[in-house]
């Protein structure tokens, strides 16, 4: 049972009254690498995402005061996200060899990150690996190795549906500079855009980038001299509670950029824990 000091305020999806007692997970960030936190219940995987009071404001809880006013929101999360730059690390990729297949025990192995063992544990994760994997299959036991092409459709189907249900959330349409001065080509690259923004921000660089690649915004570079959309922001980045407090402010790169760096602005991730540096074994 939690504490008065313990007891945070949080918005989180309905659960079932029997439910499983949820699990707070430390893992690296999909995006930055970072350590941070997450939720495990019933097989699924949430993120948790804190709005900062500023110290401004406290809750009442019974009958204490709660002097952290922040409010923590727990969404689910698609945890192919986070597999991706797990298998890319774990797969040893080299100009000489395609890398190695692994079993899901080997896959979510970590010393410094325990926690990972747990992501073996969810709902359908055999599937979800299966949909961006190589896979190969033996009498007792399937082994994975990421497919790059297969994550390229995955991510692009991801933008896809964001781009179909776009209108029917408001928040999403609010994002953008969604005018009637706007011609339908431009509103319908915005909102491309804006999409493709939002899956970037649970992806490392180098997978942004390349998906970026994959689009062309003629209507809206053309706009661009003229006007500046105000886009979705970085929110997708704040997403798993970053646990680094040492983490440098996001700077916009300088050129010269490729196109995808250049249609994303990316941060600069210099000082940044690398991923694989999360996954190496620990020495004695």
């Amino acid at each position: 049972m939690l504490t008065a000091n313990q007891q945070r305020i949080c918005i989180g999806p309905v659960v079932p009254r029997n439910a499983e007692d949820p699990i707070t997970v430390l893992l690296p960030s999909p995006s930055s690498g970072h350590p941070s936190r997450y939720v495990i219940q019933e097989g699924r995987l949430y993120e948790m995402q804190m709005i900062d009071s500023e110290g401004l404001r406290s809750w009442f809880i019974g009958d204490t005061i709660q002097s952290d006013g922040s409010i923590y929101i727990i969404t689910l999360l698609d945890p192919i996200f986070m597999f991706i730059p797990i298998l890319e690390f774990a797969r040893l990729k080299t100009s000489k060899s395609a890398g190695r297949f692994l079993a899901l025990s080997d896959i979510f192995e970590s010393d410094q990150y325990t926690s990972l063992r747990h992501l073996s544990h969810l709902i359908n994760t055999e599937s979800y690996l299966s949909s961006i994997c190589e896979v190969q299959e033996s009498r007792d036991t399937m082994t994975f190795r990421l497919d790059d092409a297969k994550v390229m459709t995955w991510l692009k189907r991801k933008v896809q549906v964001l781009e179909e249900k776009f209108l029917t959330i408001p928040a999403l349409v609010d994002s953008i500079a969604y005018t009637e001065s706007m011609s339908e080509a431009c509103r319908t690259e915005a909102i491309i855009q804006s999409s493709l923004k939002l899956v970037s921000a649970y992806l490392p660089d180098s997978w942004a980038t390349k998906l970026a690649d994959e689009y062309q915004f003629p209507e809206l570079d053309k706009l661009e001299s003229r006007t500046q959309l105000p886009l979705i922001s970085d929110f997708g980045k704040r997403s798993g509670m970053d646990m680094d407090e040492d983490a440098k402010p996001k700077e916009t790169k300088k050129p010269k950029m490729t196109v995808g760096q250049r249609k994303l602005a990316k941060a600069d991730k210099s000082g940044m824990k690398p991923l694989s540096s999360f996954f190496a074994k620990k020495t004695t």
